[in-house]
């Protein structure tokens, strides 16, 4: 292009070639100091513009163009001089440079998901986290990127692999915008269905025994124990027992305590008003609470969390809080007759006895299918 203008500059001096041209001047060019690559610059000439004048231009690049007024666009980066060259009528020559830079042209980012779980979604349970990762995004000029998120359902995050933690059911979609430092971006979504946790519910009976207590209690006296139970209680039995021992209770040719058997009354009362009590002089009192709540059956159900389980099991009955607490066991000594009359000063003033305790209670197993 530069040896077509300098053709062209010889042609408008026909004859004597060896004639230097006269100076125009005051010519000026007018264009950005920067323009981005790819990008269409506009071009003026500036300063002297005589009438019917010729405009030549090299925009540095190896390619020109004619004109006052031009637009040309830059298809590289870099630094490039613009050649104005400016002929009037009478062949006077003017010519002025301008440097201009060309920038890096930003190209936007690329969001993707494809390293969560491929971009094809996923399927979790309520009450529990999901990961994503946006670490497969890129950005053609190597920029930092910054990552932010729209988890669907109300919430937002950042970083490049954040998690989230879904409370409800549904089905959201996942939204990952990608942005360079140019504040160029791009967006890419998935989806995760969010959805009810089943639990299976089955319940065991435990039975415990209670370590034996012994004691002793005079006539006409009584001795309180106390016993705490659990929830879902369903069964309890007290056994007391005792000796006669005192050898002067009978005659030697009857078993002891035959004749002058001591009087023993065992009570309990609990904090539902289940009250029992016996009395007797047999040597073994027993008191029985059965069926204070039946073992339910198993059953299957669909909510949001283990603790939902619960709630449901106590508000529907089947956790049960009957009888759960203490409960107090009162042991009295009626009556300890001796064959010995009491003015030779009685021998039986009381009596020794062993309480056994055994009661069943179930607990809820919860297991997530």
């Amino acid at each position: 292009m530069r040896k077509v203008i300098a053709i062209a500059i010889l042609m408008l001096f026909p004859g004597c070639l060896d004639t230097a041209p006269e100076t125009l001047e005051g010519v000026e060019i007018l264009a950005p100091d920067e323009i981005v690559e790819g990008d269409s610059a506009e071009i003026r000439a500036h300063g002297t513009k005589p009438s019917g004048a010729k405009y030549l231009w090299d925009f540095g690049d190896n390619l020109g163009g004619s004109g006052a007024n031009v637009n040309h666009v830059f298809v590289e980066e870099g630094q490039y001089t613009i050649t104005l060259t400016v002929i009037d009528g009478e062949g006077s020559i003017g010519v002025s440079k301008k440097v201009i830079s060309v920038l890096h042209k930003n190209e936007p980012p690329v969001a993707s998901l494809d390293s969560t779980y491929g971009g094809l979604g996923q399927s979790i349970k309520v009450n529990s986290i999901a990961f994503f990762d946006g670490g497969a995004s890129s950005d053609p000029d190597g920029d930092v990127l910054s990552f932010s998120w729209d988890f669907g359902d109300g919430n937002a995050g950042d970083g490049i692999r954040p998690n989230h933690f879904y409370e409800s059911v549904g089905n959201f979609t996942v939204t990952l915008v990608v942005t360079d430092q140019g504040n160029l971006s791009s967006i890419s979504q998935t989806w995760v269905l969010v959805q009810e946790r089943t639990y299976s519910i089955t319940f065991r009976e435990n039975t415990v025994i209670r370590p034996a207590l012994a004691g002793y209690t005079a006539e006409g006296a009584t001795t309180i124990q106390t016993h705490a139970y659990p929830y879902n209680l369903t069964t309890v039995n007290y056994d007391l027992e005792w000796e006669e021992d005192e050898a002067l209770d009978s005659p030697d040719n009857f078993p002891l305590g035959t004749l002058f058997p001591d009087d023993f009354s065992l009570g309990v009362s609990t904090n539902y008003l289940f009250n029992l009590s016996e009395n007797g002089t047999s040597g073994n009192l027993e008191v029985n609470f059965d069926v204070l709540s039946a073992t339910p059956s198993e059953l299957v159900l669909s909510l949001d969390s283990e603790d939902e389980v619960e709630q449901y099991l106590f508000q529907n009955g089947y956790t049960s809080a009957k009888g759960q607490g203490e409960w107090i066991t009162s042991i009295t000594c009626n009556d300890a007759p001796s064959i010995v009359p009491e003015i030779l000063s009685e021998v039986d003033q009381g009596n020794d006895w062993i309480l056994y305790v055994t009661y069943i209670y179930y607990e809820s197993i919860i297991v997530e299918l």
